[in-house]
């Protein structure tokens, strides 16, 4: 910004160092959603660089012994999708950017070449990345001493490998990404770990520009993701069935009562049900984004609930809500807000899937390659590693995107943003992202209390009420006697918001994770 760029810049800019920073959430090697606006056109517009499957993927190849096997979708080559972030952040700021795509490419060369103090979530899950930790995890970081694990929260790490690949992408834009030495690396190592990736997937990935997803909250313009997001659904749903069933919702801190999280919980459990039920990639799948998004659905959902009892599962979805398997806690995944001086706003989310992606490295490239092919359905009703289940609609074919539950969304008042947010944490995006609106416009929390506020979670299956320890016993003891099966857990999403009120802009990461609001 003060290189005279816009939000758009500074997103673009910002994504790229975050993923010099943190490559166990984002990177080059992975993709997202982006929801801009427009403040001079009073537009908002959103690109999809989702990550597609390879020409060549055939859902058999994800099976063992007749069955599905997630490890094959979550570790090695064919869990790697197409990477799409190098063309989504380079198409991004050639439509809405001021400045050139080298110059928002220029920082986090520096970053990877001098070298930047270890972040606590980078240590950590590079500790906790299993038994191959020890393989991959040298062609990520160069260390001042010999590679050894665990690595240390704040010792400095350098990236040359990495700063070598930026600095062509610098030096030739995207399509040095997509052909030449680098798209060679990653053809090659992808191949040489059992994937079926090809130099012409690379050539043919197209970023998609999509109609966002506009609803209505009390008074205010909510834009958000469509599909292949499944956040932006969930989220719209969740708002209007809220606001259908709560007519006057409680304020302030300490709003947090078990009559107002069971309704919440319901309708959260209504959107993912939905979300099971209907969503795949709409250039793949007919989806009723009509009724889904329709005030009158929501009111006969809203109704549907029953204030002192949960629904059986199927009043939410299937015949039977399927039992999910382990569900893993997602690493990633990184958000980002942004608001400039002209009112321009940028709700961006990328991703590389699971924490350090496939554990896979570009050759001598330094890309961490995603692992984006667990977000398919293996089988229909068949978990992935968050436990979220899909029909037939999710499931893996070439050139198709997997669902997401990425969910970058900007509120409006009148023609100016009232906020900005999104988060990480697998399914556990959605129902903090929409926390983090509805402590905002009905609790009346700012930018700080608000990303602070305790929150739950429910996905619909399993069936299973998240709530995180700060929920008072005696709520919690509501929710029991309501028919929620509660599960204390220490950490729900890891999102970021920022609010602009008439005084000033406020700016909120929360104390869940390393991340920090920064500005001037």
């Amino acid at each position: 910004m003060r290189a005279g760029g816009n939000a758009v810049d500074a997103a673009c800019a910002t994504a790229l160092a975050l993923g010099v920073t943190n490559p166990q959430s984002s990177g080059i090697g992975g993709g997202g959603f982006v929801v801009v606006y427009l403040a001079k056109e009073r537009k908002a517009v959103t690109l999809d660089f989702r990550e597609k499957a390879p020409a060549a993927i055939k859902p058999e190849l994800f099976y063992r012994d007749g069955k599905p096997d997630p490890n094959l979708s979550q570790r090695g080559g064919l869990a790697v999708a197409v990477p799409a972030e190098v063309r989504g952040l380079s198409e991004l700021v050639r439509r809405w950017g001021k400045l050139p795509f080298s110059a928002c490419v220029r920082p986090a060369e520096r970053l990877a070449r001098v070298g930047v103090p270890l972040t606590e979530s980078a240590a950590r899950t590079a500790n906790h990345a299993g038994p191959d930790a020890a393989t991959f995890l040298p062609g990520v970081f160069t260390l001042a001493r010999p590679f050894a694990l665990p690595l240390r929260p704040g010792e400095v790490v350098r990236r040359p490998a990495l700063a070598g690949t930026l600095e062509r992408l610098r030096q030739g834009g995207a399509d040095a990404f997509y052909r030449g030495p680098i798209a060679d690396e990653i053809v090659k190592a992808t191949r040489a770990a059992g994937g079926v990736l090809t130099p012409d997937d690379l050539l043919a990935y197209k970023v998609v520009e999509r109609a966002p997803l506009a609803a209505t909250y009390r008074g205010r313009r909510v834009y958000t993701m469509p599909p292949p997001s499944s956040g932006g659904i969930v989220v719209a749903e969740a708002l209007g069935i809220l606001e259908s069933k709560l007519k006057d919702p409680p304020r302030g801190p300490g709003r947090f009562g078990s009559a107002y999280l069971h309704v919440l919980a319901e309708a959260l459990k209504h959107g993912f049900a939905d979300r099971a039920r209907h969503l795949g990639d709409p250039d793949f799948v007919q989806i009723p984004l009509a009724k889904l998004t329709d005030p009158a659905y929501h009111r006969e959902l809203a109704a549907r609930i029953d204030d002192q009892h949960v629904l059986a599962p199927e009043r939410y979805g299937f015949a039977t809500a399927p039992t999910p398997g382990r569900t893993l806690r997602d690493a990633g995944t990184t958000h980002l807000s942004v608001i400039d001086a002209e009112g321009n706003a940028v709700a961006l989310t990328t991703t590389v899937n699971l924490g350090y992606g496939a554990h896979l490295i570009a050759g001598k490239t330094g890309i961490v390659l995603n692992d984006q092919m667990d977000d398919f359905s293996l089988a229909a009703g068949v978990p992935n590693a968050f436990g979220l289940i899909g029909t037939d609609k999710n499931l893996i074919a070439p050139n198709k995107r997997p669902l997401s539950s990425m969910s970058p969304t900007i509120v409006l008042e009148g023609d100016r943003v009232r906020l900005v947010a999104g988060g990480a944490g697998g399914p556990t995006i959605i129902s903090a992202t929409l926390q983090l609106v509805l402590d905002v416009i009905d609790g009346g929390l700012d930018a700080e209390q608000a990303s602070a506020s305790p929150r739950v979670h429910h996905q619909w299956a399993p069936d299973e009420l998240d709530v995180e320890p700060e929920i008072e016993p005696d709520v919690v003891a509501g929710l029991t006697r309501r028919g929620h099966k509660v599960v204390v857990r220490d950490h729900i999403g890891t999102a970021n918001l920022v609010v602009r009120t008439p005084e000033v802009l406020e700016a909120a990461a929360e104390y869940r994770a390393s991340g920090a609001p920064a500005g001037f």
